[in-house]
């Protein structure tokens, strides 16, 4: 891998993910009323708790957010016009939509450079598509703890981190066959945020220990 070009490229990949994942954290903790000190706390963890465990995992130093100070002013910059950003999407029936989608997003990118910083750092396949995962579902995760919800990365029967599986052995298959490394990066965002959204339009299911519904005759 040219790791070169991936340095170029991911930073730029990854300030796309990062605001999105800032503003699904902007409009969990908006939903939930708290104070702005707590909206950039749930912003900053969904944005960038999966890259920090990444970056622990994979030993790699200085910090993503810390190399990538611009990042954080970003965030900051999202919670500061974050009432606004809230009134403009609750005045549309879609809202959740948008907020479903934003999170679909940070998913895709996230899963994504997650594989590749750790193929990068001669990590195994398996290992790095399992690290990429770890780096698209940690921050939602994280958001959901700090809200006190259950994570949807174990709640939510709709796919989620298991696309996000698929998308990076997709990604890996791509830069096998010998597609460059920018289209493969984008492939494989695209990839996994289509499969994830048609999993939430279609409303496709995990049927795994499903409780059977059932008559008790005895009583």
């Amino acid at each position: 891998m040219d790791i070169t070009a991936l340095n170029a490229l991911i930073p730029v990949f990854d300030f796309v993910g990062i605001v999105a994942f800032a503003l699904s954290g902007v409009f969990e903790g908006m939903k939930r009323k708290i104070d702005p000190v707590g909206v950039f706390i749930v912003a900053f963890s969904t944005a960038f708790g999966g890259g920090m465990l990444r970056d622990l995992i994979i030993d790699r130093r200085p910090f993503y957010w810390i190399d990538h100070e611009a990042y954080v002013l970003a965030t900051f910059l999202i919670v500061a016009v974050a009432p606004w950003i809230n009134n403009f999407f609750e005045k549309r029936k879609n809202a959740q939509d948008w907020y479903i989608f934003a999170d679909a997003i940070g998913l895709g990118i996230f899963c994504i450079s997650g594989t590749s910083l750790s193929l990068a750092a001669n990590v195994p396949w398996l290992s790095s598509v399992i690290i990429g995962c770890i780096t698209g579902v940690f921050g939602g995760l994280m958001r959901d703890v700090f809200l006190n919800k259950m994570p949807a990365v174990v709640s939510d029967r709709s796919p989620y981190a298991s696309v996000g599986f698929l998308g990076g052995w997709f990604y890996i298959m791509l830069l096998e066959l010998g597609l460059s490394l920018e289209w493969s990066l984008w492939i494989g965002m695209i990839f996994i945020v289509g499969l994830r959204m048609s999993c939430v339009i279609f409303n496709w299911k995990i049927k795994y220990l499903e409780p059977k519904s059932y008559t008790d005759h005895d009583s």
